[in-house]
């Protein structure tokens, strides 16, 4: 027998489970840049690195084009972060058999209302 949930416990496991969320987000973030990068760079074609070779060199010479360039890809990984979270959410609670009567709607408004996709803000 399943032991007797509270609303007060739902809303600790949301607090508890936000937190951790968003401490794992950063890791996260930082894991998926270094996948892609190792992606992108498994596939250049010699004139593909020196491309990238030279961006490298130049932000490392340019402060401001490194910091704009960092901002860039952080932003680039957000965007494509919320379609792939969405898209496993939705899968993951299939398999549990969750639907929109075992999710609290006011969690869904709220991520509604915010203005812009997920933030990663490296330290560095």
């Amino acid at each position: 027998m399943s032991p007797e949930i509270t609303l007060e416990d739902a809303k600790k496991a949301q607090k508890d489970a936000e937190w951790a969320y968003s401490n794992a987000m950063e890791k996260f973030y930082y894991s998926m840049l270094e996948v892609v990068f190792l992606r992108i760079k498994s596939h250049l074609s010699a004139e593909g690195l020196k491309k990238v070779l030279e961006m490298d060199e130049r932000r490392d010479k340019n402060e401001n084009l490194g910091v704009e360039f960092s901002q860039k890809t952080w932003k680039v990984l957000a965007e494509s972060w919320v379609g792939a979270e969405g898209l496993a959410m939705t899968k993951i609670a299939d398999l549990y058999g969750l639907g929109i009567a075992d999710l609290d709607i006011s969690k869904i408004e709220k991520l509604n209302e915010k203005p812009s996709t997920p933030r990663c803000d490296p330290i560095n």
